[in-house]
């Protein structure tokens, strides 16, 4: 697959399940060993199953995610992909305006791709920050 093609496939990821919820998806695109190394639940569950389990508690945490697509770059078979996630405004759910309201984490995750489906990926944020804006924990 092209770096184009990549990047496409990783977008609609983030679309279609992030986004959307459409976990079923999942199956298309994660290959029946996928690995999410950074993970809410890193290395236990393979396959599209890891991404479907983290993306339903995600949002049954927060049902009004959204994931925002802040930059995307391929080269060969990996995708970096850097992202914010937020809360979408109850009032309007159609507008995905970033402000300090609605802002939860921002991120950076490595996707490795073959034969068109993801392989591997891992994730970078602020866990710390992220606890502390929710209200769970303090700064240090």
């Amino acid at each position: 697959m092209s770096a184009s093609d990549n990047e496409a496939l990783v977008r609609r990821a983030i679309e279609a399940i992030w986004n959307c919820g459409d976990l079923d998806v999942a199956d298309d695109l994660f290959a029946p060993d996928y690995v999410n190394h950074d993970g809410l639940i890193t290395d236990l569950v393979l396959g599209p199953e890891a991404i479907k389990i983290t993306v339903a508690l995600c949002r049954l945490a927060f049902p009004d995610l959204d994931v925002i697509v802040e930059e995307l770059a391929a080269s060969g078979e990996t995708v970096v992909l850097r992202w914010t996630a937020q809360r979408l405004p109850a009032d309007e759910p159609e507008d995905r305006a970033l402000t300090a309201s609605n802002k939860m984490l921002t991120g950076t995750t490595r996707i490795r791709l073959a034969d068109g489906k993801m392989v591997e990926s891992w994730t970078e944020w602020d866990q710390v920050r992220t606890l502390h804006d929710l209200g769970l924990a303090p700064m240090e």
